[in-house]
């Protein structure tokens, strides 16, 4: 090729390229991500709205609810309900009342010993020292033990019978949970053959909730039942009101924990 035609080939691509369309700016509106729709909310979490139960329920993990008035603890987990339980919860009067607070567990202790409190020796109610482990023990064969210092426990019985009662503020400040088991594996991630071998076992033993399941210890006599429907329960502890307290939003600090020393 000579030269002159060389030049002329380079001048065209020249023009060529001037004449050519710049290309596209990008579209601000079309290149963002469109927001995704908020998943709605269904379940437990789904009726308190509707009803307008100030409760906000965890929707990451674990967590544990009981609800004094209906007597019921309810097992969640992602924000769904897992399961329910018939409970006894404390009767009424001073040093005797479940408290409502917000804790978290610590550990399952398998065959417990138990002591009577300070109060329960005053009133007179118990007499008797140390009940050692086994089936006639007022825990039970497992407390699942909430944050360290408090006397408060979710637990087995040993007198299931109570559970058949419709009003069962009966004991003194701690929640007696019917079919225990399926609790305790439940949030242990436990088998059923573990549990059984460490509740036919001879000494005491405890095991870490590694993860510490939230535990909403709360008192709505105006509550949804298992179907979403709103039911009402007796004022068994003479609050006057349907709320007593409002769930803490979500990244709100707990209210730090105030109680009376209580058990069994």
């Amino acid at each position: 090729m000579s030269i002159l035609r060389y030049l002329v080939a380079i001048a065209c691509i020249g023009v060529l390229a001037a004449c050519a369309p710049p290309p596209p700016a990008p579209n601000p509106v079309a290149s963002k991500p469109a927001s995704l729709p908020k998943p709605e909310l269904t379940g437990l979490q789904s009726a308190l709205n509707r009803h307008g139960v100030p409760l906000h329920v965890p929707q990451k993990g674990k967590a544990i609810l009981v609800n004094i008035p209906s007597y019921e603890l309810i097992a969640l987990e992602d924000g769904e309900e897992v399961f329910r339980s018939r409970v006894i919860v404390g009767a009424p009067g001073r040093d005797r009342e479940t408290p409502i607070l917000d804790t978290f567990t610590s550990v399952a202790r398998f065959l417990p010993t138990w002591r009577p409190t300070p109060t329960m020796i005053r009133t007179g109610a118990y007499t008797d020292g140390v009940r050692p482990p086994g089936r006639r023990n007022p825990l039970g064969l497992v407390a699942l033990r909430l944050e360290p210092g408090m006397l408060v426990y979710l637990h087995d019985t040993n007198k299931p019978q109570l559970f058949d009662r419709d009003k069962r503020a009966l004991s003194w400040g701690c929640v007696r949970v019917d079919g225990i088991e399926r609790l305790i594996t439940w949030a242990l991630d436990m088998e059923q053959a573990d549990y059984a071998a460490l509740t036919s076992g001879r000494r005491t033993f405890d095991v870490p909730t590694y993860d510490m399941i939230p535990v909403m210890l709360r008192y709505y006599t105006a509550f949804p039942d298992a179907a979403g429907n709103l039911r009402y329960h007796d004022d068994i502890y003479g609050q006057g009101e349907t709320i007593l307290r409002r769930s803490p939003e979500p990244g709100e600090p707990r209210e730090p924990v105030t109680m009376a020393p209580v058990t069994g």
